[in-house]
This record gives structure tokens, sequence and C-alpha cells, in this order.
């Protein structure tokens, strides 16, 4: 019997955590032999060791890419990613794979792409189409697409995008987003004792804007102090930054203000299941991260989306946008606990049972002829 040998790369905790039931059905099919191929902050302990978690759920680590995760300037990032591609340029020169799944937009999976394309190693890209103004994230999620032969896409308006990026409609689905169905299903024995009874809380994830002007540290002291003022009567936890520029500074002082603050806490990395749970509980999540946009409106908590980072993706109603000032802030924060206990239906990623799409879909690339080359499909030309 012909196996199939699939691997998934990924460099962060949070890639990790949306592919987890849709990887888990590729590795229970016999015909498929799968691996995961780690690199970045998910290696690093400073971020939590997440790799952690994935030996728990049982699955097989191919290659361990372990890299220094110096983030103090742009200069270090690239650094990393010179690492990255040559790192993965020899691990790909020696081992073959029928298809290399990518997801998103990270810099570290970006070196990976590249390596693997150059090597021609067939991928298949998840979340392409997406929007990101404020971050470098967004020239390399497109990059990423046109290394990408096929593409899973978590809304029909990111499907066009990337039609319109030149890949053939026939290659481009539209499957939803695995995190809007993936935190619906939350195993309890992954949620520590001390969270069960959580109430009057708030998440807080704040990550660096890669391309805004003004400096991480300005923003989240500007956070902070927005958040000061509710820290007598509500609980906050805060969650590690992802491994992005001057990431950094902003762990730094988001630990100090917890050690100044009796009901706020700070954990570098949470099991998925922990994470959705958590949210679940809240409020509110506090932020700028792609979760509270995708993952947050079906757990049925709100959204104070600061900033630019996110700017441009598809939104529920419950999320609020506000822009980095401290009145801003506050006044979204006041709302979410004046409407707490309002019913939140509109979750535009949630598309039922897509991690069976997503596996189904993945078995029928395998299955069928792969093309020898991409061909630039031109809109001018043709209709969508």
């Amino acid at each position: 019997m012909k196996k199939y040998k699939v691997a998934f790369a990924t460099g962060s905790r949070a890639d990790y955590g949306i592919v987890r039931n849709y990887i888990a059905k590729l590795n229970a099919d016999p015909t498929v032999d799968f691996s995961i191929l780690t690199t970045g902050a998910l290696l690093a302990s400073e971020f939590g060791s997440a790799i952690e978690i994935i030996e728990q759920d049982g699955f097989h680590i191919e290659y361990k890419d372990v890299i220094p995760q110096k983030m103090s300037s742009l200069h270090d990032t690239c650094h990393i990613m010179a690492q990255t591609l040559d790192d993965f340029s020899l691990f790909f020169s020696k081992h073959n794979y029928d298809l290399l799944i990518i997801l998103g937009d990270r810099y570290e999976i970006y070196s990976v792409s590249i390596a693997a394309a150059m090597h021609r190693v067939p991928i298949i890209h998840l979340h392409g189409g997406e929007l990101t103004v404020a971050n470098y994230d967004e020239f390399i999620r497109h990059s990423i697409t046109k290394m990408a032969t096929w593409h899973i896409t978590s809304t029909e308006e990111y499907r066009q995008r990337v039609i319109q990026l030149g890949e053939q409609p026939k290659n481009v689905y539209y499957l939803g987003a695995l995190g809007a169905e993936n935190c619906l299903n939350i195993n309890m024995e992954n949620v520590p004792e001390k969270f069960h009874d959580i109430h009057n809380s708030f998440v807080v994830l704040f990550h660096p804007e890669t391309l805004n002007n003004v400096s991480p540290l300005e923003q989240v002291e500007v956070v902070l102090k927005s958040i000061e003022p509710f820290t007598q009567k509500y609980d906050f936890i805060f969650i590690g930054s992802n491994a992005d520029t001057h990431a950094d500074l902003i762990t730094s002082k988001v630990k100090d203000f917890c050690n100044n603050h009796e009901k706020c806490s700070f954990y570098s990395n949470l099991h998925p299941d922990c994470y959705h749970y958590i949210v679940k509980k809240s409020i509110a999540l506090i932020g700028n991260s792609s979760s509270g946009i995708i993952e947050v409106p079906s757990l049925g908590s709100y959204t104070v989306n600061i900033g630019d980072r996110q700017t441009g993706r598809v939104k529920s109603s419950s999320i609020l946008d506000v822009c980095c000032n401290v009145e801003a802030i506050t006044n979204a924060i006041n709302y979410t606990i004046t409407h707490k206990n309002d019913p939140i239906e509109d979750t535009p990623y949630y598309k039922k049972n897509s991690a069976e799409l997503y596996y189904k879909t993945t078995m029928d690339i395998l299955r069928n002829e792969k093309p020898q080359y991409k061909v630039f499909y031109d809109i001018k030309n043709n209709t969508l």
C-alpha cells in the first residue's frame, strides 16, 4: 500500500493550535506517513516550549530546527530567517515529501516555504488571502501564496483574493477557519483545575505592530494604563506575545505589571484547550491577536481589538476596533462589561466540520495527479 509522505511545518504555538484536529486526521490515516517539522519560538523556553504540547499529543516530530530567538531588532529577525532558510534547504535536500502543509504568515515559515519551493516540495497553504496591514505578516502571507500550488481559505472573500494573486480557482478552496471550530471542542483534561472556576475575567494578548512607527513599548504602556483601573474588580490573564520583533520589550513590561497587581497573572504559553476555555469564560479578549478575530466570536466573548495589526480582516460585530489610546480602550472595556450577557451570533469564520473538509480535500490532492508547473491565472482573460 502506497503511503503519502506529508509534513506540517510550524514555528509557533498558534499555528499548531489551529491545525491540531485537522492534522490528527491525517496522522490517523493508514495511507499517510505524517510528521511535523518545527522551528522558531515553538522550541524556545522563553516562549513556553510549546513543542512539549505537540509531543504530548503523540505526533512524530521529524525535525527540530533550534535557533536562538533574539528579537531586539529587525536585523535579528532577518538573521533568524536566513538561518532557517539555510537549515531547511539542507533538510529538504535529504528528505522528500508528497505534500508540505504551511499555515499563515510567520517570517520563519516564509523561510521554510522558500526552501521547500526551491527543492520542489509541493505546498498547500492555509489562511491565504487575508489582510493585516500593520505587520510584515501582510507581504509574507501573499509571498507564500505564490510558492504554493493549493490553497485553503477561511472565507470566500479571501478565496477571491488568492485567485486575484494569479492562483488557479480550481486549486483554491473555501473551507472556513479551523480555529473557529476547534475552539468549540475543549478537552477539560488539558485545563488546569485552578482555571475551572474563573469568572469576571479578561484575557490579554498583545503583539508588536511591526510596520507601525509607534514603538511597541509605547503601545503596551497605553494598554496597561487602560487596564489598570479595572484590576481592582476583575482578573486579568496575560498570555505571552508572539516571537515578533520587539516582543521581548512587551513581555518584560507585562511581567512587571503582573508582579505589581494581585489580580493579574502572566503565562508564556497555555495548551490550546486551556486558552480557549479561559477566553470562553472571560468577558473579552483584549489585544490585537488574530485569535480575537477568528476564534473568540465562536466562544461567545467580545474582542477589544487594539490598533491596526488586524486591519483588513473580515470581522464579527462582536469585535470592537479601537485605536491605541487610553480613552478608546477604556470605553471598549466598559462596553463589554455592560453587554457581557448579550448573545454573539455572527461568526464569519465558522464552517461546520471544517477539520473533516480540510482532511478530505488534502487526501483528494494527494490522490490526484500533480501539475508539473504552476500556471498564472490572469483574471483579465477569465472570470472569477
